[in-house]
């Protein structure tokens, strides 16, 4: 249908380096929002965009402390998500977000503990028994309220699938992510 899925990412910017990619994509989009009420691709897009943003795919990730997790969820909520979803706009784009995928590192919550892991802890285990990452984004974004969508990775069980090696947080391809972009298509 020529949809257009323009993807945040998690750090606001493209790549792992900012001067790769934009600054801030979440700046950006909050000025465009105060300024007129609408936000667009930007200028550093993999493709030239060939029409209104037709949605707006965000996701926090895993790699910040709580409370920075936090306050960029409700800043997001507040400063993007709330005046596009008051927008009356035929151009608005349809905003969905997308859970924090599950660490299943071997700890009492799965998560990772900064500089306080033994090499057992650093084993990934198959299954636990919650996200807090997932539960906290659950608390502040609601479908319908300040978001069209919310898609939950629901991969409490899915820590077989990880790299291992250590790494009890990023999904082999393919597998858990290609589930997820598939049930984002769905959506829409």
């Amino acid at each position: 249908n020529g949809m257009e899925i323009h993807y945040v990412p998690h750090g606001g910017f493209a790549y792992g380096n900012r001067s790769q990619g934009e600054s801030d994509v979440l700046q950006r989009m909050k000025r465009q929002v105060d300024d007129s009420g609408e936000i667009d691709f930007g200028t550093k897009t993999a493709f030239p965009p060939s029409g209104p943003m037709d949605v707006l795919v965000y996701e926090l990730g895993a790699h910040r402390k709580p409370r920075k997790s936090r306050e960029m969820l409700n800043s997001f909520a507040s400063d993007i998500a709330m005046p596009l979803m008051r927008s009356k706009s035929e151009q608005r784009p349809k905003i969905v977000y997308v859970t924090t995928p599950t660490a299943h590192f071997n700890t009492t919550d799965g998560q990772h503990m900064s500089g306080k892991m033994g090499d057992e802890q650093k084993q990934c285990v198959d299954r636990v028994t919650h996200n807090p990452r997932a539960e906290l984004e659950k608390q502040i974004l609601k479908a319908g309220v300040n978001v069209d969508a919310l898609l939950d990775y629901d991969d409490l069980e899915l820590g077989a699938l990880h790299v291992h090696k250590g790494d009890c947080l990023h999904y082999c391809m393919p597998g858990a992510v290609d589930v997820v972009g598939a049930r984002l298509l769905e959506l829409f």
